[in-house]
């Protein structure tokens, strides 16, 4: 079979019949790649390689998961950005872990996280400033225009102070707000 062959008209099938199996198949796998990329952003399945870290009674006992409104957060709702083409980008980034956890002898192990915790801290601020706090804004996203009462009165000064700035010179939240889940480690 040669390259010219891939480009000639076809004789067995009809131009339409053709369009219409790329456009079922391209249906399907649009389909099928949008249940794989949900399903592997739950955190049942984030904790099959991360069980036994600590990382998920950090989350429940902050502010994140125990809270007045009863809310949980997902693991996914802070480490993966919502906006279609960076959600894209992240999920294959975050697909290293899954060869970490093949390839790094004790990957799924506290003494692990603990050893590591500074450098994979420090990634994912930087990751969380790549996109401004997206996913943080994501569910605080009145925190300028409409601040809770609850928010205290210095709390509400350095926000109006931060967006009256040029939003090139504005702090993102993970600037001020390190460790709101996760303990930031010291040092």
């Amino acid at each position: 079979m040669s390259w010219r062959n891939l480009f000639k008209p076809s004789v067995k099938y009809s131009l339409f019949t053709l369009v219409a199996v790329g456009i079922a198949i391209g249906v399907v796998g649009y389909f099928v790649s949008q249940q794989v990329l949900h399903a592997t952003s739950t955190d049942e399945f984030c904790m099959t390689c991360h069980s036994n870290h600590s990382l998920k009674d950090e989350v429940l006992a902050s502010s994140h998961g125990n809270n007045r409104a009863g809310i949980v957060v997902e693991c996914q709702q802070c480490h993966i950005a919502q906006e279609p083409f960076n959600y894209l980008v992240k999920k294959i980034i975050v697909s290293k872990d899954i060869w970490g956890y093949l390839t790094i002898d004790g990957f799924n192990t506290q003494e692990w996280l603990d050893a590591n915790r500074k450098e994979q801290a420090d990634l994912a601020l930087v990751y969380l400033r790549k996109i401004d706090s997206s996913t943080c804004r994501n569910c605080h996203n009145h925190v300028y225009e409409d601040q809770p009462e609850a928010m205290k009165t210095m709390a509400r000064r350095m926000h109006e102070r931060n967006f009256a700035k040029d939003p090139a010179d504005r702090k993102t939240c993970v600037d001020c707000h390190k460790g709101v889940a996760h303990p930031y480690p010291k040092g």
